[in-house]
């Protein structure tokens, strides 16, 4: 009887992984979002803290149905405004985000209302 040597195979070698590769695609766009007051939501007292969050920028700015711009200061990684003495009824609110290049990005307008 014959008898066959074995034979081995080898593996495929494998491959080594891919590298990340950085692209615009990575670069975080600009965004400004009012987070606090929710859309729809009552609002009462005599002072609210408005939240925004925002990308990184220069400035955020609010505006109340539509008058002007008014400055935000920023403090724990948000932007706020202290609302105070506000009207009673329906409120458009609007942030926007200005940054060094003079762009500015707007966010959805969030309406709230106040008793």
């Amino acid at each position: 009887m014959e008898k066959k040597a074995a034979v081995k195979s080898e593996a495929p070698a494998k491959k080594a992984p891919a590298k990340a590769k950085i692209t615009d695609a990575a670069v975080p766009k600009a965004y400004v979002i009012i987070d606090h007051p929710s859309e729809g939501e009552t609002v009462s007292g005599l002072h609210y803290a408005i939240r925004i969050g925002a990308s990184d920028g220069e400035t955020v700015e609010i505006s109340f149905d539509g008058d002007e711009w008014q400055p935000c200061r920023s403090s724990a990684g948000y932007w706020w405004f202290d609302w105070g003495y506000f009207t009673q009824g329906s409120h458009k609110i609007e942030a926007r985000l200005r940054n060094g290049d003079k762009t500015v990005k707007k966010s959805p307008v969030r309406k709230v209302t106040v008793i």
